[in-house]
């Protein structure tokens, strides 16, 4: 993604796949995730909130504010610098 300024929440999801996200330096978001069969990694220091599980997580990077919501089956979670 070039620019990391929407507003609300994005919403990425798949059933067989892995989810990617690349976005610039001071990316911020409230980040939702959930895999049944893979992992997450991120670029970004991320703040858990609550439990981190195996399949779900719930976080934040940065400050937080807009939303970011990925959600796959078979696939792992990526988050990564541009």
């Amino acid at each position: 993604m070039g620019r990391a300024d929407w507003s609300g929440t994005l919403h990425f999801s798949t059933v067989n796949g892995s989810i990617s996200v690349a976005v610039p330096d001071g990316f911020e978001a409230d980040v939702e995730g959930r895999t049944v069969n893979g992992g997450l990694e991120t670029d970004f220091p991320l703040t858990i909130r609550g439990r981190f599980g195996p399949r779900r997580f719930s976080g934040t990077i940065g400050d937080g504010g807009r939303g970011l919501d990925m959600n796959t089956v078979n696939g792992s979670l990526r988050i990564l610098r541009r």
